[in-house]
């Protein structure tokens, strides 16, 4: 067994969704069907809190407001055992398929949801793919209008949904019309903007641990921590299989049977905390750092979105 190889703080967080919650699918499962089908959530999410109480870590969990509202026993599991509770949305929508006025819709009524169920205020906001970019930058104002302390939606690089030219590797400040806030973005390895996520979803069941240790190990030596994110689905070999294109086949499944040792030996090797817990110890060391999409974000720089989805609920 190797010794452990870093005592920095780094991040580790779960994006709360359902194996059905795959965004952007050609003629995939939809929100009217999601109700019909088999959940896998709950036991996905139980065997990774058994993971982070094995290692005494504390993880951030985004939780999606529609899973949130179907299985509330699981958000309050969540905070019971220390780990943060912040919000992956309602609806689980990319920010493009918003205007200003149902994400900010969608941003309360979440933020309501999670806070009722897990007893505590909810800082954190990670929009679905990490789909803010400097055509929806617009969506900050909302984010900070809704009492939202931080985010953790930038890519600094290439995403699927995403990406956002940024100078900023590590946690930084964003300074958007409405404020300021925090943003934890996703580690990302390689040259300028030719920068791709290591520590998470695909990149993170695909690539070999080897590689994904000697980044964080570059990360840390450079003071900046990474962000390990995860879905329950990717602990799950033996989840349902959607019909998807060749290449979102191989993004979404392979690799699936090797992600749970990769997260034991990450946990074992490194210390991790919540969004919430590294920006308390560390969040003033972010002063001089700001990334200022005022420009991006002012109006009529966003592009009209092309389906705008239904309010939230709440539960009274």
């Amino acid at each position: 067994m190797s010794e452990p190889t870093a005592r920095a703080d780094n991040i580790f967080t779960v994006d709360v969704e359902d194996w059905f919650h795959i965004l952007e699918v050609e003629g995939g499962l939809t929100r009217d069907q999601w109700p019909s089908l088999e959940s896998r959530v709950v036991a996905n999410c139980e065997a990774l809190l058994e993971l982070l109480a094995a290692a005494g870590a504390r993880a951030t969990f985004f939780v999606v407001g529609w899973v949130a509202q179907r299985h509330p026993a699981l958000v309050r599991r969540i905070a019971a055992a220390g780990h943060e509770i912040a919000s992956h949305s309602f609806w689980h929508e990319v920010i493009r398929n918003h205007d200003r006025a149902s994400l900010s819709a969608d941003l309360a009524g979440s933020k309501r949801l999670l806070e009722d169920l897990g007893g505590r205020a909810v800082r954190g906001f990670r929009a679905p793919g990490g789909s803010i970019t400097p055509q929806t930058a617009w969506a900050f104002d909302a984010i900070v209008e809704q009492g939202y302390g931080y985010d953790a939606s930038l890519c600094p690089g290439y995403s699927s949904h995403g990406g956002f030219p940024s100078p900023y590797r590590g946690p930084h400040r964003v300074r958007c019309q409405a404020g300021e806030l925090a943003e934890i973005p996703s580690a990302t390895v390689g040259l300028g903007r030719r920068r791709l996520p290591y520590a998470g979803g695909g990149y993170l069941r695909l690539l070999p641990y080897a590689v994904i240790r000697a980044c964080i190990r570059a990360d840390n030596r450079s003071g900046r921590p990474t962000n390990i994110y995860v879905h329950p689905r990717e602990i799950d070999p033996g989840q349902p299989r959607m019909k998807l294109s060749p290449a979102r086949r191989f993004k979404y499944y392979v690799g699936l049977r090797s992600t749970r040792g990769k997260l034991e030996s990450l946990l074992r090797e490194h210390r991790f905390v919540s969004a919430g817990d590294w920006l308390d110890a560390h969040g003033d060391s972010l002063a001089s750092s700001v990334l200022d999409v005022r420009a991006a974000a002012a109006p009529g720089a966003a592009s009209p979105p092309h389906r705008t989805p239904p309010p939230a609920p709440h539960l009274d």
